[in-house]
């Protein structure tokens, strides 16, 4: 599984204006929505899954980046969504930063492996030295993409 077969122009947000974490959750998947990537009676449930996700412990790993997970209950599959927030969004993140790049993960409640397969991918790649900064310097969806598609 590589970053760039999980992240498509569908579900790449390039410049999501989100006053505080719940509002870009709320961004976010409306976004998937109106893609007719999820359907809409499944926002309500997945907004209460990353909210106790968050609970349990803040997914805003420090240096602007956040890894916002859940298992949500009658999703049909794996959904996952890059958003990214030039200005920043709070997030009580580990360092205090900023969150300027969202990867979203939510998976039904039978894929725990594919789940952690994600997860694991997900946070090697951001893990990179500067692909964090090239993607908020990208000029739009197209270089992001291709951003992902590095070896």
């Amino acid at each position: 599984m590589l970053v760039s077969d999980l992240i498509t122009e569908g579900n790449l947000m390039p410049d999501l204006q989100a006053e505080d974490k719940k509002s870009a959750y709320s961004l976010m998947l409306q976004h998937l929505t109106d893609k007719g990537i999820i359907s809409k009676d499944l926002i309500p449930s997945s907004l209460q899954a990353l909210q106790i996700r968050e609970d349990k412990m803040t997914t805003a790993m420090g240096g602007g980046f956040a890894l916002p997970h859940a298992t949500i209950p009658k999703l049909p599959s794996l959904c996952t969504l890059l958003a990214r927030s030039p200005k920043g969004v709070p997030c009580e993140a580990m360092d205090g930063k900023l969150v300027t790049i969202f990867f979203l993960i939510l998976v039904p409640p039978d894929q725990n492996q594919t789940h952690l397969q994600t997860l694991a991918t997900v946070a090697k790649f951001f893990n990179r030295r500067g692909i964090k900064s090239k993607i908020l310097q990208a000029p739009g969806s197209a270089e992001i993409l291709e951003l992902l598609r590095l070896p």
